[in-house]
């Protein structure tokens, strides 16, 4: 894939900050191709398992559909944003990926990416989580995201 050099390219992350910002961050909008051309953007929750970007979903719906005819879409993650009007700008710090995504069938790798979700999203409430994974596992799909091109953007003020 063709990276497009950024606008500012003082505000780039490098790699290694670009991924410490994803494992931080927990919400995105997932971007597919849909419809007689026209983008499909949805907010999702997502997880990094051993480095690998999961998502969990209903396992039919319009972004299904999207993603069975064209699985390339984009991930944008806002970390942290903060209006400053004083200056007439935003301190911000975002990660921008595209890739391809996988409907996870291996039941183990579903079940430890859902762990991810209990884990890393559930703090303090595993019990109740684990049960979930438990009744959930067969009517939720997990798509794995895979990375082709990443870059992460921060302006702190």
């Amino acid at each position: 894939m063709k990276q497009h050099p950024m606008h500012k390219p003082e505000r780039q992350l490098s790699p290694a900050d670009t991924m410490a910002l994803l494992k931080r961050g927990h919400h995105a909008v997932l971007s597919v191709n849909g419809d007689e051309g026209y983008p499909y953007a949805v907010p999702v929750n997502y997880v990094l398992v051993n480095d690998t970007v999961y998502i969990h979903s209903a396992p039919y719906g319009y972004k299904m559909e999207c993603l069975e005819k064209d699985p390339k879409c984009c991930l944008s993650v806002i970390v942290s944003a903060q209006i400053l009007p004083e200056k007439m700008t935003a301190k911000y710090e975002s990660v921008v990926a595209c890739g391809t995504i996988t409907i996870v069938q291996d039941r183990e790798e579903k079940v430890k990416a859902l762990e991810g979700f209990v884990t890393q999203l559930g703090a303090g409430h595993e019990a109740v989580g684990y049960k979930m994974i438990e009744k959930m596992t067969d009517k939720t799909a997990i798509l794995r995201f895979q990375v082709d091109a990443i870059t992460g953007k921060a302006y702190l003020g």
